[in-house]
């Protein structure tokens, strides 16, 4: 039996997410198609998801779900990646910085804002990476891109030594290295990123991931049982259920009138997706206004053995 779905796993720092795709296909058979639902640096920590057989098709709608990261920053520091990892740029005091101080810049970060992605990242400038310009001396021009920010709190005191945890809760696109370095320049006192945690990407959380240690530890079949069903993901847009020789039609990209559905979850009502579940098909479907109702026209279509309801 062939490997298909979601597979969360708990990354620990110093592994690579390439890498962790690569090992856990190792396990589950080379022939195996893989790929993960948003990459999470090699100095960061947390929830990984992986993407099994025709789930990979998925990726771009498990990457446009929103994150909780929980950061540590660390005060009056910045350095030329905004984490641990870079070179110091230069030192300042955060003598005068305050929990309350911290507290009343918060909310300017909440809502829609551009944000310059960090020098070292992976945004495209020019046909090339960013951090690959940057390593090779150059200085690449960035343009900042809105992000959304639903959540930004302080979960700690400010240490002796400056050291401060965030929690964060915000949309695809957001680096958590760029908020560091931006609250340290609204505060005067410069910060970066000593430490990245992901908590959560949409319904996958980290306290129910495997830990990626447990899994290279397992056999091919105790990994197969790890994997989780599309029903997962049906809580994050409006889903309805579709059987028979609806489901036939809409195998052949055929677009289904929403009246004839079954609902089985209103979800993130605000979601512009829309999921079609049932009869071995998983389909991610914009809609548009037909009459007085809505034409759910299927974008990502992926088939799998059994149905969504087993």
């Amino acid at each position: 039996m062939s490997p298909v779905g979601i597979l969360p796993v708990n990354k620990p720092c110093g592994v690579r997410s390439t890498d962790c795709v690569e090992k856990i296909k190792r396990i589950l058979g080379r022939k195996t198609k893989a790929g993960h639902g948003g990459t999470l640096d090699s100095t960061a920590s947390g929830l990984l998801i992986l993407l099994l057989g025709p789930a990979t098709r998925l990726s771009n709608f498990i990457m446009a779900l929103p994150k909780c990261y929980e950061t540590e920053i660390q005060l009056g520091r910045t350095t030329s990646t905004d984490d641990a990892s870079g070179e110091i740029l230069f030192e300042r005091s955060f003598e005068g910085i305050t929990n309350e101080s911290i507290d009343l810049a918060l909310p300017s970060f909440r809502g829609w804002r551009m944000q310059k992605p960090p020098m070292i990242s992976a945004v495209h400038v020019d046909g090339k990476r960013a951090h690959e310009l940057t390593r090779s001396g150059q200085t690449p021009e960035i343009d900042a891109k809105p992000v959304y920010f639903m959540r930004t709190e302080r979960i700690s005191e400010i240490s002796g030594d400056g050291r401060v945890r965030f929690r964060l809760l915000c949309s695809k696109g957001t680096y958590v290295r760029s908020f560091a370095r931006d609250i340290g320049e609204k505060l005067g006192c410069g910060a970066h990123v000593s430490a990245l945690v992901r908590s959560s990407v949409g319904p996958f959380t980290l306290e129910a991931a495997p830990r990626y240690d447990d899994l290279l530890a397992m056999t091919r079949d105790e990994l197969m049982e790890q994997i989780v069903r599309f029903d997962a993901l049906l809580a994050t847009a409006n889903a309805y259920a579709i059987q028979g020789a609806q489901a036939d039609s809409l195998r052949n990209g055929q677009s289904q009138n929403l009246k004839q559905l079954r609902r089985l979850t209103l979800g993130n009502a605000l979601s512009d997706k829309f999921l079609i579940a049932g009869d071995g098909i998983f389909s991610i479907c914009a809609a548009s206004a037909e009459g007085d109702s809505l034409t759910l026209r299927p974008s990502t279509n992926i088939f799998y053995g059994g149905t969504a309801e087993e």
